[in-house]
């Protein structure tokens, strides 16, 4: 077993020790209970799969901090101090198996599913789709929104979680306030580059008030794009810059609306991006890579540039829980193949590969490895 190389070294990341550089990047796992959006055991088992299959972080699927902010069917909630408990009992066992796990929170605004909000809510009242509608937050619902993260922030470390991400990428409501093609507000939440920052770097000073000034704090942010369909290079390594000077302590870099078609052709995708967010940021400043990684080797190669620290793997790691032990035996490919059949089928499906070939391979994966 080879646990030398860097994936396989522990980090230091502020206050929190992760156990190696691999990282579960948050998926909707659509595993909810019942109609109180309470989390289901079938999550905490997946989870423990996870961890115990190598992988030293898991991020959960983004759960809600209000009601308006719920983005589809079967999301769990962080909205409500009764949640406490039951999450509480799912990362339980994953964190018993060595795993440090992290709550992702999340306000859907514009992009949440119009069968469940007749009209959304969004910076100016710009859809992110070309369904249904969404109007204009107010100040006083501006204000409401920045506290229900702080609140939701308090409610992850209540329950044990080892640290909370803020979901600042991908079409959502912190995205949407980011980019200028969907926040044409002319108040002090819109405008330039600054002014559009402005609602990310509430949220986390509201969440590093809740949650105090050591524990972890995250965020995952949307770096990809052009004006009209994302956030550019520039603007988002900006606001990482100013996110951690607001507080955060790890940012994990993705894409703001969509993959763009100017992204990085070979593997893996987004890593101009995470480059210019190292430049802007400092040698120093922890960050997380995602999307694109199909090798070992591809993976080693970012954590030796220095432009990363860590790893993250949402698809591989649905097909394969066990991929981080594989690694470690000699795995030199990831089996996803990134085919996106993983998605759920119906309701209380949950996520799950549902690609038989690539699960044949799995399988023999393991015999061979031993994982």
């Amino acid at each position: 077993m080879d646990n030398n190389t860097l994936l396989f070294r522990p980090l230091l990341v502020g206050s929190l020790q992760l156990p190696n550089r691999l990282v579960r990047s948050a998926t909707a796992e659509r595993l909810v209970l019942d109609t109180t959006d309470t989390p289901s055991p079938r999550l905490a088992a997946m989870y423990e799969a996870i961890a115990r299959g190598g992988t030293g972080t898991i991020i959960t699927g983004h759960v809600y901090v209000t009601s308006s902010g719920q983005c589809h069917n079967e999301m769990c909630s962080l909205a409500d101090d009764a949640m406490i408990d039951h999450w509480r009992a799912i990362i339980a066992p994953s964190q018993a198996a060595g795993a440090r796990v992290i709550a992702q929170i999340n306000h859907g605004g514009a992009s949440c599913d119009q069968k469940l909000h007749s009209v959304r809510v969004s910076p100016s009242g710009v859809a992110t789709n070309q369904e249904g509608r969404s109007r204009a937050l107010t100040s006083g619902e501006i204000d409401a929104t920045i506290a229900a993260f702080g609140a939701a922030a308090r409610r992850a470390r209540e329950a044990g979680f080892d640290g909370v991400q803020l979901h600042g990428a991908h079409g959502y409501l912190v995205s949407q306030f980011l980019m200028q093609a969907t926040n044409r507000r002319d108040d002090a939440w819109g405008g330039d580059a600054t002014r559009r920052r402005a609602f990310l770097l509430a949220i986390i000073a509201e969440a590093r008030t809740q949650v105090g000034p050591d524990y972890p704090l995250w965020l995952k942010l949307g770096v990809a794009g052009t004006p009209s369909n994302g956030l550019p290079i520039e603007e988002g390594a900006a606001a990482a810059a100013a996110s951690f000077a607001a507080g955060v302590d790890c940012i994990e870099i993705s894409h703001a609306l969509g993959m763009p078609n100017n992204v990085n052709p070979t593997e893996p995708l987004l890593l101009p991006q995470a480059q210019a967010v190292r430049a802007a940021c400092g040698l120093d400043a922890p960050l997380a890579l995602v999307n694109g990684f199909r090798t070992r080797v591809a993976m080693e190669a970012v954590l030796a540039s220095g432009v990363a620290q860590l790893v993250s793997l949402s698809r591989p790691l649905i097909a394969e829980p066990a991929l981080g032990l594989n690694l470690q035996q000699g795995a030199e490919r990831l089996l996803c193949t990134r085919c996106g059949r993983c998605w759920p089928t119906g309701l209380g499906a949950g996520i799950a590969c549902n690609n038989p070939s690539v699960q044949k391979k799995v399988r023999a994966r393991t015999r061979t490895l031993g994982a």
